[in-house]
């Protein structure tokens, strides 16, 4: 017969054990709860755009695009998204409530994902308002917004926030798109993230419960479910201020002198 000490132990190991346990399943609802209960965010959703790139397959590559600047001399807007949906191509555009407004690209980075592209005139809001460009901020933990789109029909899209937490901050070492190993260049500026993210998702803006863009998504982990990658939007700075100069010192710049990249490599 076991004595009231053993008794005793053993009672303390298995509350020990059902602490623990709790404490576990505490941590869980925590993580989800921060996903999944996050605050609404104040960001500009009408500054955010389908992007299609039509040309090298043939379905239309979807991306996001969003509006990073006011009006420049040559009437049109800048919009930032990702490099692997709108290079080559031989027309990219904006979908706009039916509309398709022609995009060029004006600058691009083919090893941090990024591109830069002009529409052919200001983007405006569903009341006719013209829409100013997102502020900026830098990438921080914690709650975020993730604007994309979803369709709901073969011929119709709409758009969507989910919900989403950023988790570090991080240098990503990785190939450029077109899946080239890259020596000799930083790692990418970027953000872990907690989101879901399906094919098209790519090039949408992260915002901060502040409204401010802090990051574009570009890819989802193939081990992880739920876990995806972001570069930070200060990667884009230099890449913007050269978009910007060159467009509103070139404004009459032919149209072929803008098609940067074919393809392939």
């Amino acid at each position: 017969m076991p004595s009231s000490t053993n008794v005793y132990r053993r009672r303390l190991g298995f509350a020990a054990i059902i602490a623990f346990a709790l404490a576990v399943a505490g941590i869980v609802l925590a993580i989800n709860f921060a996903i999944t209960g996050a605050p609404p965010t104040r960001a500009s959703t009408e500054a955010v755009f389908r992007v299609e790139g039509l040309g090298c397959k043939r379905k239309p590559t979807r991306t996001v695009g969003t509006v990073v600047s006011e009006p420049l001399n040559s009437a049109g807007q800048l919009l930032l998204t990702v490099a692997h949906g709108v290079v080559g191509q031989e027309r990219v555009v904006a979908l706009d409530r039916g509309r398709q407004i022609p995009l060029q690209i004006v600058a691009v980075d083919t090893e941090w994902d990024l591109a830069v592209l002009q529409a052919s005139s200001p983007l405006r809001a569903e009341n006719g308002s013209p829409i100013s460009p997102v502020p900026v901020a830098e990438g921080r933990t914690g709650h975020a917004a993730f604007v994309v789109f979803e369709e709901i029909s073969a011929t119709h899209e709409v758009q969507v926030v989910r919900p989403a937490y950023v988790s570090r901050r991080l240098r990503i070492t990785t190939e450029d798109i077109y899946l080239a190993d890259l020596q000799d260049r930083d790692a990418r500026p970027g953000l872990e993230v907690r989101t879901p993210t399906y094919v098209g998702d790519s090039g949408g803006p992260l915002f901060n419960s502040n409204g401010e863009l802090i990051g574009l998504v570009w890819g989802t982990s193939r081990k992880t479910a739920g876990r995806s990658w972001a570069t930070r939007v200060q990667a884009a700075n230099s890449l913007l201020e050269t978009a910007r100069v060159s467009r509103d010192v070139n404004s009459d710049a032919p149209e072929d002198a803008l098609r940067l990249l074919a393809c392939a490599p």
